[in-house]
């Protein structure tokens, strides 16, 4: 009998271990899908926190999908109209932004051409569409742009489709999840997905907040420089903050784009806004108020980002900070509190 149990121990000892290098084998595999999912978890907790809010204004209006697809609706159609109001504003300025540079580049060629060993140098006429890359170089830089785009493109739909998936239906995943735990874990475990999903509105909100400032000063300080279309461009600005550091440089291009039109002095005033925004934003507006909303140590949300980039990737930056917040939160229940403290 001892001999069979001891056989059995030995089994079970050896199961859980290849299960364990199993689960780790499959997470280093899968690694680029890992933040999609808890990405989409995240916007799912998002967009039911705003369906619960929907509720208290309009009890008894239409059930959980119906409350999250109105959700849904609303904000697509809000980026649809910042969408469009920025894409009307800009095609209004493309026509004289291009004669502009057009000018301009004639303009520096006629200026290379008055020095004497420079100019001789220069063909008599040179126009802008000959100094762009060959052929065969545009459709290298073409099939990248395609590649990249079309692998960008599937992982927002993947996003998607499982944020509204967990969104509709969260008590059958969250059930589901519960139960494949031994009895005496589930009630705590319960209690630390519904903390986490605390901790993940919290976060948002910190974030929108940021996001909102990120916005005012950038529209306000182009505004005062003169550039075109501050208000769209501010609002560009916020929407893109949500991902850091990648978003700020994408803030900043259209700006500095059409701040050609008004001379070199203001696409420097740009760049020094820029700079300035970003610098406050990074190291102060965002670790301050993710310290205040979920507790996060500033430095923790630099490194979080850094570290994120470096293991997942792109989608490890934009959700970084998260994933940091509710494993700390986790951490410090299950080992700190349970295990050290207990």
């Amino acid at each position: 009998m001892e001999g069979s149990s001891f056989v059995r121990r030995v089994l079970l000892a050896c199961a859980v271990v290849l299960v364990f290098v199993a689960l780790s084998a499959l997470m280093v595999a899968a690694r680029d899908l890992l933040p999609l999912i808890f990405g989409a978890v995240l916007i799912a907790v998002v967009l039911n926190a705003m369906a619960k809010k929907l509720a208290r204004w309009l009890p008894g209006f239409l059930g959980q999908t119906g409350r999250v697809s109105l959700v849904i609706a609303s904000l697509l159609l809000l980026a649809g109209l910042t969408t469009y109001s920025f894409a009307n504003s800009a095609a209004q300025k493309t026509m004289q932004f291009r004669d502009r540079i057009q000018e301009s580049f004639q303009e520096s060629v006629e200026t290379l051409r008055d020095q004497p060993v420079i100019g001789e140098q220069l063909p008599e006429k040179e126009e802008l569409p000959s100094m762009m890359p060959s052929s065969g170089k545009s459709l290298g830089l073409l099939k990248n742009f395609f590649t990249s785009t079309f692998g960008g493109l599937v992982d927002v739909l993947i996003l998607f489709f499982l944020a509204l998936y967990f969104a509709v239906s969260p008590e059958k995943y969250r059930v589901g999840v519960i139960r494949l735990l031994p009895l005496s874990w589930r009630t705590h475990v319960s209690e630390l997905m519904s903390d986490s999903s605390e901790t993940l509105w919290r976060w948002m909100i910190g974030r929108l907040i940021a996001m909102a400032l990120v916005g005012i000063l950038f529209g306000v300080g182009l505004s005062f420089i003169g550039v075109p279309m501050p208000l769209e461009l501010g609002v560009f600005a916020g929407l893109v903050t949500f991902i850091p550091n990648i978003g700020g440089v994408a803030a900043v291009v259209p700006a500095l784009l059409l701040s050609f039109q008004e001379g070199t002095s203001a696409m420097v005033a740009v760049l020094v806004l820029y700079l300035a925004i970003q610098t406050v934003e990074s190291y102060f507006i965002t670790p301050m108020i993710q310290e205040r909303q979920v507790e996060l140590p500033p430095a923790m949300v630099i490194l979080a980002q850094i570290l994120g980039g470096i293991i997942f990737g792109f989608w490890g930056v934009v959700f970084a900070t998260p994933m940091v917040a509710v494993s700390m939160l986790w951490i410090n229940r299950l080992y700190v509190e349970e295990w050290l403290e207990a």
